[in-house]
């Protein structure tokens, strides 16, 4: 029989506290370290309570010895308390997507590649998933509405790109791969007054390159000297 709340949306928080609870398994024995690898793979895609129940409910006792079979998470912090990491007073409520942590911009390149160019705001929660084409996000001429910027990347196949403006910083210590590969020439630190992205998730068998503006941008926009 289906569980209440089955088909509802989960957020980052959920997928951490999967992730965690996937952990403590493992380190009670449950899984192998292969095991763990591929569930924790699994979860940060998950998109439904659903897909999280399916990762979890051979990890838990019988329904007869628990409550109500609905999933019970742990929030969880999603970044350390230092400094670097706080985020900024958000925007007025909005029905925008991007401006809640349940709620991410969404690009999702399946065989047609999706990106984000030209003066755009850049909200401060997105998701990006490179399946087969490429997701392109040109902040050059972007405003943003946060100090720290969320970018959850879901596995794929295809290939990420984040063009920044100087003085922006890219983090990627939080981002993971299969047979993929990762690159950045963007600081992992911004500048002061400046946003710093902070790149979480798995690329998968994909690539995720993060650079600033090269000779065919700036003579795009006009910078060229």
């Amino acid at each position: 029989m289906t569980e209440p709340n089955a088909h509802l949306r989960v957020g980052t928080a959920e997928r951490d506290a999967a992730v965690a609870e996937l952990e403590r398994a493992a380190a009670d024995g449950k899984l192998s370290p292969d095991e763990l690898a591929e569930r924790i793979e699994l979860a940060r895609a998950a998109r439904t309570y659903g897909d999280l129940n399916a990762l979890l409910a051979d990890l838990r006792p019988p329904a007869a010895n628990r409550p109500a079979p609905t999933v019970q998470l742990q929030q969880v912090e999603p970044y350390p308390a230092a400094p670097v990491y706080q985020r900024a007073p958000g925007p007025p409520a909005t029905t925008r997507p991007g401006y809640v942590p349940s709620d991410p911009l969404v690009l999702s390149a399946g065989f047609t590649g999706a990106k984000r160019a030209g003066p755009w705001e850049v909200p401060p929660f997105l998701q990006v998933q490179a399946l087969a084409d490429n997701v392109r996000l040109d902040c050059l001429q972007a405003t943003c509405a946060s100090e720290v910027i969320d970018l959850e990347v879901l596995p794929g196949a295809g290939t990420v790109v984040v063009i920044v403006p100087e003085g922006w910083g890219v983090l990627c210590d939080r981002l993971g791969k299969t047979w993929g590969s990762i690159k950045s020439t963007v600081p992992s630190q911004a500048a002061w007054g400046n946003p710093l992205i902070v790149a979480r998730g798995s690329i998968g068998l994909g690539t995720f390159k993060a650079r600033g503006a090269n000779w065919f941008d700036r003579r795009r926009l006009g910078q060229d000297r």
